[in-house]
């Protein structure tokens, strides 16, 4: 299954870096094309590479690695690509102040991600996992827990699979309305970073360690 990242920024630079090692064919665009290829020279090795926003359209899962409203603006203007793909929304809708959403509460952006592209198959991940710890796969040797949410079963279940293959330990977080709870439990992950000065060195782990299947 390969897998396409727009934008390569620090999240977009963790991903692509986490899902390399899972040895799927990883594309990292950007719309600087410089960027894409330094950050693809950074990461090394052979599960990644550098290309336009038109190869990673082309992958079967398509990571818009995009502050918002950059998704949904990128998601108007590339509707027809996107249709049918698994399309997985990062994206956290701070306001000014990075510890509230711009978005009401009724809805978030990765619905309204969903409103521009009734075709396709939208997944909500990576949302709660920052960069700087997500660049390591784990914080204190434990390994992170993804939250995938997402009203499609079968996508769900495919970008889970990216995920643990990556080495991380994906998490069934239900509905894809279910984002408007993650996109809040961002925001007070940053509240809580900066109180303690984390350095979004943080994350949310599930306990027990172990879950039924």
């Amino acid at each position: 299954m390969t897998v396409g990242i727009v934008g390569a920024g620090n999240m977009g630079r963790s991903i692509a870096a986490q899902l390399a090692k899972a040895g799927e064919g990883v594309t990292l665009s950007d719309r600087n094309p410089g960027k894409a290829e330094a950050v693809v020279t950074e990461i090394g090795g052979d599960g990644v590479r550098a290309g336009d926003v038109s190869d990673a359209l082309s992958s079967d899962v398509v990571m818009l690695a995009l502050w918002y409203p950059g998704t949904t603006d990128f998601a108007g203007d590339h509707a027809a690509e996107l249709d049918g793909k698994i399309v997985v929304d990062i994206s956290n809708p701070l306001d000014d102040s990075w510890i509230r959403l711009q978005t009401d509460p009724s809805t978030s952006s990765a619905e309204l991600l969903a409103d521009q592209l009734p075709g396709s198959r939208i997944v909500k991940a990576f949302n709660t996992t920052h960069a700087p710890a997500l660049a390591e796969g784990q914080i204190d040797e434990v390994a992170l827990d993804v939250l995938v949410a997402s009203d499609d079963d079968v996508a769900k279940s495919q970008v889970g699979d990216l995920v643990k293959a990556a080495g991380m330990r994906p998490i069934d977080a239900g509905r894809l309305d279910n984002a408007r709870l993650l996109e809040r439990l961002t925001a007070f992950q940053i509240e809580l970073s900066q109180r303690y000065g984390l350095d979004y060195r943080l994350s949310f782990k599930l306990l027990p360690a172990e879950l039924p299947t």
